[in-house]
């Protein structure tokens, strides 16, 4: 209900300024707008031709000079997700020649879209970006601030609620300063002038004036709605920063007394909290969940500042001794914001402590047992003819190696480890041996009986972990426009991400808000996404990647790589490389990974295994092993951009009448012959045994 009543909203601002306005109003000119190209580009739009109903409205733009052409374009845009496009085109209808009140419209409309108004403007703020928000709140503040009304133009008030914040979590205090001096001088800016001045003041770390006033705010009031309650809020931020955690919790106490704020709502400083009190587990759960972004209302929120809470969480990672995982926090703080000196300086004293205490380590492992679930004393038993083993082995120096029965297994450097292991009739020993990175060994024994299956047992007996019922994530991203010209730009990436959201959405168990879209990313798009996505999943949750867009397979080094859109077709380093993916994909915490690729080196990516007539039957034993497999559209040959391989796909996911239908099966009997049949590409399905692949399948399942 919620989404619709935004998605109204959406469609009504766009109604507003586009259709209210009369031409006079709009245009110092009176052009002629071709509505017979507008309706033939949306009906293109409609039916999944983005590339070529944006030509056309371009050309009508062109050729008309009227900026609804556009307008209506990046409309469009936005409501599948591509924010990328999106802001590109809105970029060219502000800089149009509009009068001060449309362009006015155009800003503030744009501000909301970008999540940097109140949430219930927006589609879906997640997708948005607030800088870009920030930055065209600052213009729109240019062209029209000494005629702001905080107190009855909602956009202002929402505005300058959050732009402050934005400005000082991503230490831009040059736009607090200006943001500052320029509503102080306008009348009706109340809330503005005090969300300026208490963020400046924190900038400079004048904390004490700042606190002064607020206390007389939450005393007297400051002439706005709701100003005793910011009073508080802003006193709780204030004394988390100063450092004064008992007068913080204070604060945050007083403040939830409101129904607008809840735990939720002060994520990030619970975090710095007992950061600051040097509660280092409880720091890591705070900000575990920090960097998940909060909840307001019915608005889901992702936190502004990520660079920032990876880099706190590294800390109390530091403070438990936990070093590969603080190493992993610095690194993902950089993704965010390449030049923070914090975590630049955390980075190079941390290499220096790893070589340090692995000279001196003599410590081994800790190992602990998560599948099956072995209890001291009593025997895991089992008729199935392989058990999964899952764990951890951690160790503050790193994990070298884990083995079972002598076998090495997947494992990361953290310490996460799994591996299938075959069971004969009878007692088995299983012995898991971990070595960390300073070679110090530690030994674990349990034992699985292998029961003879027959009517009255089966493989219900033994169980692996009690799991919960994990969610449906995906992530669909669409490589398009190249800023090479040396890389040709494509037709229907786009197009085909947004036809598989919706064959997921409509026939499977996939929310709106689980599935994200990346349209036309970089590199730095890309890694920042797969964050994201591993601080959003669950150890029991499922993972669909997709990928379309160029790609590039080098024979003599045998290595394949993803073409972003700010790729070089002459430089190697800008290339997205295989065994990256493969690394990332390794990191995500989900149960079952299945990889999608629309692109040129396509059967590269994986180890590809013998395939059965039939897909198997034994569901529940494929769904408890972890599984990491692609199906992929060629082998190392040019694919076209007209896709055979995304025009089968989705017609077997939107076509299949079966409650459950696993990936190989799909491929099998929907797939691999339709596609030879139509092209002279050979799609592939295999595992991904460099990301951890142990058996079973993804299982799609049925609404």
């Amino acid at each position: 209900m919620h989404y619709m009543k935004r998605y109204a909203i959406l469609v009504a601002i766009m109604f507003f300024l586009f259709a209210n306005r009369t031409s006079a109003q709009l245009f110092q000119k009176v052009p002629t707008f071709d509505a017979r190209a507008n309706r033939e580009a949306e009906r293109l739009w409609k039916d999944g031709k983005f590339a070529e109903a944006e030509k056309m409205m371009v050309a009508a733009y062109e050729r008309t000079g009227v900026v609804n052409h556009i307008g209506i374009l990046a409309r469009l845009k936005w409501e599948i997700g591509d924010v990328k496009g999106y802001n590109a085109v809105a970029d060219k209808v502000i800089q149009h020649n509009l009068n001060q009140y449309a362009k006015s419209d155009l800003l503030m409309y744009r501000m909301a879209v970008q999540g940097s108004l109140d949430d219930k403007f927006t589609k879906n703020v997640t997708q948005g970006d607030p800088i870009v928000g920030l930055k065209t709140g600052m213009e729109l503040l240019d062209l029209f601030g000494d005629k702001i009304n905080d107190s009855e133009n909602g956009y202002f008030y929402s505005f300058y609620s959050k732009a402050p914040e934005i400005a000082f979590l991503t230490d831009d205090k040059a736009t607090l300063e200006k943001m500052h001096r320029k509503v102080s001088s306008i009348k009706n800016a109340k809330i503005a002038e005090v969300y300026t001045y208490v963020y400046l003041g924190m900038a400079n770390k004048q904390y004490d004036s700042v606190i002064a006033r607020l206390l007389d705010i939450e005393k007297n009031g400051s002439g706005f709605m709701g100003s005793k309650w910011v009073a508080r809020v802003m006193l709780a931020t204030v004394y988390t920063y100063k450092g004064d955690n008992e007068e913080a919790l204070k604060w945050i106490a007083e403040a939830k007394k409101n129904i607008m704020t809840n735990d939720s709502f002060f994520k990030d400083l619970y975090g710095q909290i007992a950061l600051n009190q040097k509660k280092y587990p409880e720091a890591v759960e705070k900000l575990t969940n920090a960097l998940k972004g909060r909840t307001v209302l019915w608005a889901h929120i992702e936190p502004v500042s990520k660079y920032k809470l990876y880099y706190q969480r590294g800390l109390a990672y530091m403070g438990i001794n936990e070093v590969q995982k603080a190493k992993k926090d610095f690194e993902a703080s950089l993704v965010y914001n390449k030049t923070y000196t914090p975590s630049i300086n955390a980075l190079a004293s941390l290499e220096g402590k790893m070589i340090t205490d692995r000279i001196t380590d003599k410590t081994p492992p800790k190992i602990s047992i998560l599948e099956p679930a072995v209890t001291r004393g009593l025997k895991v038993t089992t008729s199935a003819k392989d058990v999964m083993v899952k764990g951890l082995a951690e160790d503050p120096s790193g994990l070298k190696s884990v083995l079972i029965n002598g076998t090495s297994v997947y494992s990361t450097e953290k310490g996460d480890f799994w591996g299938s292991v075959l069971l004969k009739e009878g007692n088995n020993q299983l012995t898991i041996v971990a070595t960390d990175l300073a070679g110090n060994s530690i030994e674990e024994i349990f034992e699985v009986e292998r029961q003879q299956a027959t009517a009255q047992t089966s493989s219900d007996d033994i169980i692996p972990a009690k799991q919960k019922e994990g969610k449906n994530f995906a992530l669909l991203i669409a490589s398009q426009n190249y800023t090479d010209p040396a890389i040709p730009s494509l037709e229907n990436p786009i197009a085909d991400a947004v036809k598989l959201k919706l064959a997921l959405k409509n026939n499977y168990n996939f929310q709106e808000e689980n599935i994200y879209t990346l349209f036309n990313p970089d590199i730095s798009d890309f890694r920042k996404k797969f964050l994201q996505i591993s601080e959003n999943l669950d150890p029991d949750d499922n993972l669909i990647i997709f990928y379309a867009g160029h790609g590039i397979w080098v024979d003599k080094d045998k290595k394949g790589y993803w073409l972003l859109t700010d790729a070089q077709r002459n430089d190697v380093n800008t290339w997205l490389p295989n065994k990256e993916v493969l690394g990332m994909i390794a990191e995500v915490p989900a149960r079952h990974t299945l990889l999608i690729t629309d692109a040129c080196f396509s059967g590269s990516v994986f180890k590809t295994r013998g395939l059965s007539a039939e897909a198997p039957a034994a569901l529940r034993e494929m769904s408890e092993k972890i599984s990491r497999v692609a199906i992929t559209s060629g082998n190392d040959s040019e694919v076209p951009d007209e896709s055979v391989f995304m025009k089968h796909l989705i017609k077997a996911l939107n076509e299949n009448k079966e409650k459950y239908f696993t990936a190989q099966k799909m491929f099998i009997t929907q797939i691999l012959e339709a596609v030879m049949s139509e092209t002279k590409t050979e799609p592939r399905y295999g595992t991904l045994e460099l990301s951890g692949h142990v058996g079973g399948d993804f299982i799609f399942v049925k609404k």
